[in-house]
């Protein structure tokens, strides 16, 4: 179907669906998003967007920058802000609302609940990817070492 659509109504199908010249992967970040402190402009986090926009308001509601009872930005300003959409924004909202970080008011906007606690804080995923790479190392160094006791023994 796809080739009968193409062939039949070329002008239409390229005017309805250019073709890609950027990369957009699962997590569909953008390439000309606003980079994280540490990664480039355009490199895909590995982590979904809205996990990206609610670390950053979490941050943000941790360091005071948002107090509580302070409104938050926009949906159509956070998704400039992040480069992301808005559906991204209210997933990212919508889980920290969830949390009790956030609160909606019907027609007035989003605002500030309460402060994340330091010691509920959860890990990001690029913490978490390091500790399983620390993990899977010192597995292999013990499977090895085991692998040598074992031969030790068969001697």
């Amino acid at each position: 179907m796809y080739k009968v659509v193409k062939e039949v109504l070329p002008m239409t199908f390229s005017t309805l669906h250019p073709p890609l010249d950027v990369g957009v992967c699962c997590t569909m970040s953008r390439p000309d998003r606003p980079s994280r402190e540490g990664e480039a402009v355009g490199e895909p986090s590995g982590q979904p967007e809205y996990q990206r926009v609610m670390e950053d308001l979490r941050r943000q509601i941790a360091e005071g920058d948002l107090k509580v009872g302070d409104p938050i930005p926009s949906t159509a300003k956070l998704g400039s802000q992040y480069g992301v959409s808005s559906t991204v924004v209210r997933r990212a909202v919508t889980e920290l609302t969830a949390e009790g970080l956030l609160y909606g008011k019907a027609g007035k906007g989003v605002f500030v609940q309460a402060q994340p606690d330091p010691l509920e804080r959860l890990p990001t995923s690029a913490e978490l990817t390091a500790t399983v790479r620390n993990l899977e190392a010192k597995l292999e160094a013990m499977a090895s070492r085991l692998e040598a006791l074992e031969r030790g023994r068969e001697d």
